[in-house]
């Protein structure tokens, strides 16, 4: 019987293809693939130029000072566009040799004397190190939390 039910099938393969194979008497299939899916052009150039075009974007600020982002521009007419690039650069990650430790950080003035740059901070850079600490901590933390949501849902 399943012998059956595959000729059926390649019979509708072949019904549905035949139009596209078949030709006419002056060289041309009988039906092309704008004639069986009208528009279908039209998506795939425009799946094709939104793949390669900038997303244009709108933000403003509301009336509490939120940040609004849309694709449409506001009403108000008071908002800023900007272009959002739609290419992704991405690196493969490495993994680190085995006690591995990143050098001392220089004090905040040291390093910004030697390189001649004021770095953009929100905290100072001799905290970055103790704020490190804390985040392990944290994570530590969550860990054993999870280990025991773990042994008590079992």
């Amino acid at each position: 019987m399943s012998m059956f039910y595959k000729l059926i099938i390649l019979g509708l393969i072949l019904a549905l293809a035949a139009p596209f194979i078949m030709k006419k008497p002056d060289g041309t299939p009988f039906m092309t693939w704008e004639q069986f899916m009208p528009g279908s052009k039209d998506i795939l150039n425009k799946i094709k130029s939104s793949a390669k075009s900038d997303t244009q974007l709108y933000r403003w600020k509301d009336a509490k000072g939120h940040w609004q982002y849309t694709d449409t521009p506001p009403e108000n007419g008071q908002g800023e566009k900007i272009a959002v690039k739609t290419t992704i650069n991405s690196m493969k990650t490495i993994e680190l040799p085995e006690g591995y430790q990143p050098k001392k950080a220089e004090p905040e003035n040291q390093a910004a004397q030697s390189s001649g740059l004021s770095l953009p901070t929100t905290a100072p850079l001799t905290e970055v190190p103790n704020m490190l600490e804390n985040i392990e901590g944290i994570q530590k933390k969550f860990d054993a939390r999870q280990g025991e949501i773990d042994a008590a849902t079992r």
